[in-house]
């Protein structure tokens, strides 16, 4: 009996949320980067 598993949609799944993560630690990073500015204008 074989697995119930499709291993090319494991991977596709896989990677899109390697890229979703990436994508969201980048908007995470220029959000903090914007903030800090912001906060040296201010000063």
């Amino acid at each position: 009996m074989l697995p119930n598993v499709n291993l090319l949609d494991e991977m596709v799944d896989m990677t899109s949320a390697t890229r979703a993560y990436e994508a969201n630690v980048t908007a995470i990073k220029a959000a903090k980067r914007m903030a800090l500015k912001a906060l040296e204008i201010g000063r």
